[in-house]
C-alpha cells in the first residue's frame, strides 16, 4: 500500500511538472537605461528560481512560465531594481519592457598599489588615492600628465620648453624619485618616466592609483617619493567610440586630439581585447613678452622660445 501511494504521488508530481513545462506561456522584452539597451541584465520571477539574462542586444525571453500572477524583476549592478506585475495565461505570449535607472552610490574600491595584491581601499596599510576615468574626462585631460595636476600632494611641472621635460614631483622630491607603473609593472625607468607621462593617453586609463611617501618603497629605490599606478581599461562588452577635441591656446596655437576605443568580448565572455587609438598634434606656443628698452620704454614682442613645445604623439 505504501509503495502504491508513493508511486501515485510521484506520477502526480511528474504530471504537474510536465504540464508546467508545456504551458506555452512566454514573456519577452528588453531592458533599457536612458534609451540604451543594457546587456547581460538579470530578469527573474520574484520568489522563484525562474530567470534569465538579457543578451548582447539587451533583450530577453522567458518560456513556459506557470500560469497566474507574478512579479518580474530586472536588476543590474549599479542600477535600481525595477518590478512589474504580470498575469500569465497559458498559450499566450506577452511583452514586458524594463527601464532601469542608475543608482548613485560609492563602493568600497579595490586597490592594488599599496600591497601589490587586491585589497579594499579601507583595509590598505597605506593611503591610496584613486583618480577614476570620469574625473579625468571632467578636467579635459589629454594624457595622465594633465590629469595628475589636480591630485593633492602632486605637482606636475615642465622645466624645459625645448625638450618638453615634464616631471612629477611628489612630497617635494624630483621626478626621478616618482615611480610610474602600468598595471602594476614598472614600464618606465626613472629617466624615461620624466617623458613618459606625455605618452600615455587619457582614453586608455580606467583609473589611477596614487601612493605618496615612503610607504610605496616596495617598488624599489625609484619610488621613494611615491608611486603612480595607471590601470588600463578592461573589455566588458562590444563597444566602440571615436572622439575629437580641439583646443585653442590664446588664439595663436591649436591642440588637436583624436581618441578612439574599441572593446571586443567573446560570446562566452571568457576572452576579450581593448584597442586604443590616440593622435595628438599640438603647435608650439610662444607667448608675447615685455622687453624693457634702454630709454625706459617697453616693447611687447616674442622671444622665439616656446612656452609650450610642439607635440606630435601617436
Amino acid at each position: 500500500m505504501r509503495k502504491n501511494l508513493l508511486l501515485f504521488i510521484a506520477m502526480a508530481f511528474f504530471a504537474v511538472h510536465l504540464s508546467a513545462q508545456k504551458s506555452d506561456a512566454n514573456v519577452f522584452g528588453d531592458v533599457q537605461s536612458d534609451g540604451e539597451h543594457v546587456p547581460f541584465a538579470n530578469v527573474f520571477v520574484k520568489g522563484t528560481n525562474i530567470g534569465t539574462t538579457t543578451d548582447q542586444t539587451g533583450h530577453y525571453m522567458l518560456v513556459n512560465l506557470p500560469g497566474g500572477k507574478h512579479v518580474l524583476v530586472a536588476n543590474f549592478v549599479g542600477y535600481k531594481n525595477h518590478e512589474v506585475e504580470i498575469e500569465v495565461v497559458a498559450g499566450k505570449s506577452i511583452e514586458v519592457n524594463f527601464e532601469i535607472k542608475a543608482e548613485v552610490m560609492r563602493l568600497d574600491e579595490v586597490v592594488v598599489t599599496g600591497t601589490k595584491t587586491f585589497q579594499r581601499q579601507t583595509e590598505a596599510p597605506v593611503i591610496v588615492n584613486v583618480l577614476d576615468s570620469k574625473t579625468i574626462k571632467a578636467v579635459q585631460a589629454c594624457n595622465i600628465s594633465e590629469g595628475l595636476r589636480f591630485q593633492p600632494g602632486l605637482r606636475v611641472e615642465t622645466d624645459c620648453q625645448t625638450c618638453n621635460y615634464t616631471q612629477l614631483r611628489m612630497n617635494g622630491l624630483g621626478g626621478g624619485y616618482s615611480q610610474i607603473l602600468i598595471n602594476g609593472r614598472p614600464i618606465f625607468s626613472p629617466l624615461i618616466g620624466l617623458y613618459g607621462m606625455e605618452q600615455i593617453p587619457a582614453n586608455m586609463v580606467d583609473r589611477i592609483e596614487v601612493v605618496r611617501g615612503g610607504g610605496s618603497a616596495l617598488y624599489g629605490s625609484s619610488a621613494i617619493g611615491g608611486t603612480v599606478n595607471v590601470i588600463t581599461q578592461m573589455p566588458k562588452n562590444n563597444t566602440y567610440d571615436l572622439s575629437f577635441t580641439s583646443h585653442s591656446i590664446n588664439g595663436e596655437a591649436m591642440d588637436n586630439v583624436l581618441n578612439g576605443n574599441i572593446s571586443v568580448v567573446s560570446p562566452k565572455r571568457n576572452a576579450g581585447a581593448v584597442i586604443f587609438v590616440n593622435n595628438r598634434n599640438r603647435e608650439a606656443y610662444d607667448h608675447v613678452g615685455v622687453t624693457l628698452l634702454p630709454d625706459g620704454s617697453k616693447k611687447t614682442e616674442k622671444d622665439n622660445f616656446s612656452e609650450l613645445p610642439q607635440l606630435k604623439n601617436n
